[in-house]
């Protein structure tokens, strides 16, 4: 992983399916000729060989060939693009990205942001952050109102002093007028620390999370 980024690309000479197919026909091409050549100086005077069979195969050979340079061409295209590809993941790297996951973290020193979506206004609403233990370090009222709302815990306990560091999470306990529980979606806000793309598609680690590039909701500038 270099400057938070872990790729397969190296700097050793590799030979694509392209390229091995090239020289694959190539090989095969010079035992055409040097058959076609045998043939040609052992065939019968009165019954000579038919040119049009080694030109047909010929004809063969071409086309083939041109197959080959096609997918060359095709290979080195999908090259570039991943190239770019990685060029514009790396930009991620150092910003501050919002992504659907309950748990943040914090240095001990600071606290973490959350947004959650009411899909329905509640009666009954209460923010719980947990620490990895399960027990509750914070708990407060929330905002009840359907739609989209922040929440930033400052990371104090009720004694006033920060919250060791590590790893908590958020629990939205919700309720309607009729004392029915209410689904909350909730996302964390974290800094994006590196971007793994030794896999098919990139990983990036957010905070404490694994996340996909088409996972995260917003991406903070600053």
């Amino acid at each position: 992983m270099v400057d938070g980024v872990a790729s397969t690309s190296s700097n050793q000479t590799y030979q694509t399916a392209g390229d091995r197919s090239a020289a694959s026909l190539a090989n095969d091409f010079d035992d055409f000729l040097v058959l076609l050549t045998t043939q040609l100086q052992h065939q019968d005077p009165m019954d000579p060989l038919d040119s049009n069979q080694f030109t047909q195969q010929l004809v063969q050979f071409s086309g083939v060939e041109q197959q080959i340079r096609t997918n060359q061409n095709l290979e080195t295209l999908a090259a570039l693009t991943m190239m770019s590809n990685q060029s514009s993941l790396a930009s991620y790297l150092g910003k501050e990205a919002l992504v659907p996951r309950t748990g943040g973290e914090t240095d001990g020193a600071s606290g973490i942001q959350w947004r959650y979506h009411n899909e329905t206004a509640a009666e009954k609403l209460t923010l719980e952050v947990r620490n990895d233990q399960g027990d509750i370090v914070y708990t407060g009222e929330g905002k009840k109102a359907a739609g989209v709302h922040d929440f930033e815990w400052d990371g104090k306990l009720s004694n006033g002093e920060f919250a060791p560091a590590g790893e908590y999470d958020l629990k939205v306990v919700a309720e309607d007028a009729a004392g029915k529980s209410l689904e909350t979606g909730i996302a964390v806000r974290s800094r994006v620390q590196s971007v793994d793309l030794t896999g098919t598609d990139a990983v990036f680690v957010v905070g404490p999370n694994l996340v996909s590039q088409d996972e995260i909701i917003q991406l903070f500038s600053e």
